[in-house]
């Protein structure tokens, strides 16, 4: 209650502290851009709109007669399609729900993955056990998180190996070779290693051979992976709703925005089964 009272004062004094709050938004400065309406597009977009202090448009790139919305000041746009378009010079830009690492000045990325010293902890806390930690990547997230999870095992006292892999081709192969080299894997939410044969095989050998496969999303839990910590979709849309106000007032904003309320989520129902080596209370 205080908060939502130190809120409205604050706003009701915007004119003697315009940083306080996002002033009114002209006709055309919000938009929004969702590269279809159907499934985490949707339910990333309505956590975005229930976060705004103002209405913005709404646009599918996917629909018949899509166009640009030259006016927006402020941009929002939630999966790959619509990340892809070319706004004019000047627009802010917030993008959710695609795996695009580093767009530059006026970019603003809401990760698609958790901290990386979160994630190492809520693994480790799963699986204590956990010395030797395999990532398969492609092109998302990028050298730069990478890093920054080498150095979160560094503290934590976790080796990562980083196994980057042009196509899921590889997989297999890759597997064998790191036998007995790792306690666990992760596989990063990139769409080019992220196939039904892929998931497949990750899932059959994390099984047959009692090595946890921690997935980027629990959708992926729910078909064979172990567990996965990761923001859902409405976590994306509430960061980027916050992200565009933060914009508006005109307070900086970091390139890269971690979603709150990132959960663990176990595999229940394979427990017995893949016989992983974990601590569930």
């Amino acid at each position: 209650m205080r908060k939502d009272l130190a809120k409205t004062l604050c706003c009701a004094a915007a004119a003697a502290l315009p940083l306080c709050c996002p002033a009114p938004a002209r006709a055309g400065e919000l938009a929004a851009i969702v590269s279809s309406e159907a499934g985490p597009y949707a339910e990333a977009y309505a956590a975005f709109r229930a976060g705004l202090s103002a209405p913005a448009d709404f646009y599918d790139a996917s629909s018949p007669g899509f166009s640009l919305p030259e006016e927006a000041r402020y941009v929002a746009v939630f999966g790959a399609r619509a990340t892809a378009l070319d706004f004019p010079e000047g627009t802010h830009r917030v993008y959710a729900l695609a795996p695009v690492a580093g767009r530059g000045h006026r970019w603003h990325q809401i990760s698609m993955l958790p901290p990386p010293a979160e994630a190492l902890a809520a693994y480790s806390g799963l699986q204590p056990g956990l010395k030797r930690l395999a990532v398969f990547w492609a092109a998302y997230p990028g050298e730069k998180y990478m890093e920054e999870l080498r150095e979160a095992g560094e503290a934590a006292g976790i080796e990562i190996i980083s196994a980057r892999l042009k196509s899921p081709d590889s997989l297999p192969e890759r597997l064998r070779r790191l036998m007995g080299k790792m306690d666990a894997f992760w596989l990063m939410p990139d769409p080019v290693l992220i196939t039904q044969g892929s998931l497949m095989v990750l899932a059959n050998f994390s099984c047959a051979n009692a090595v946890p496969f921690y997935a980027p999303t629990y959708a992926l839990v729910q078909n064979g992976a172990t567990a996965s910590f990761a923001p859902d979709f409405a976590a994306a849309g509430a960061a980027a709703a916050w992200a565009v106000e933060e914009l508006r007032a005109g307070r900086r904003v970091r390139l890269v925005i971690y979603p709150q309320n990132t959960r663990l989520r176990l595999n229940q129902q394979l427990l017995d089964k893949c016989r992983w080596p974990l601590k569930v209370k």
